[in-house]
């Protein structure tokens, strides 16, 4: 009979049931990402206003299978997204979202009289989780310009 390595063995057992089913975690492919498509409405904002412009968002799955889904927008100091723009960050948890089925969502983004003339860089970032929204499997990221006149 031949001599089985301990640490070979256990290997070869970690290797073969799945390193990521060990761990409770799912193997994923960088190919399946999202398509995110966003337009501003109207196209710019008014500077030392209190006003708002209207993100429209349309975020697709692009995998083989539906995947659970969070956005996430992330917009300067001096916007935000209600009047007093007070909070900077907004996450919204749209569940499982179905393979090339496009979700639209539409996100009010405020100015105020503290908003200066220039261009805004805003951040989205589409998540997708698994388990739960604590464990993050991948993200696409997309970055718009606001312009403030």
């Amino acid at each position: 009979m031949q001599e089985i390595d301990l640490n070979n063995f256990a290997l070869l057992l970690i290797l073969g049931f799945g390193m990521f089913e060990l761990f409770g975690k799912k193997e994923f492919s960088p190919k399946a990402l999202y398509s995110i498509h966003t337009e501003l409405h109207p196209y710019s904002l008014k500077s030392h206003k209190s006003d708002f412009v209207d993100l429209e968002v349309t975020l697709t799955n692009n995998s083989n299978s539906e995947l659970l889904t969070a956005l996430v927008v992330v917009v300067p100091q001096s916007l935000g997204f209600e009047r007093s723009a007070i909070s900077h960050e907004k996450e919204v948890r749209l569940g499982y979202l179905p393979t090339s089925q496009p979700k639209h969502l539409k996100i009010p983004l405020w100015g105020n009289e503290r908003t200066e003339k220039g261009v805004y860089t805003i951040s989205l970032y589409a998540i997708s989780h698994y388990n739960d929204y604590g464990h993050v499997l991948n993200q696409a990221r997309r970055t718009i310009d606001l312009r403030v006149e």
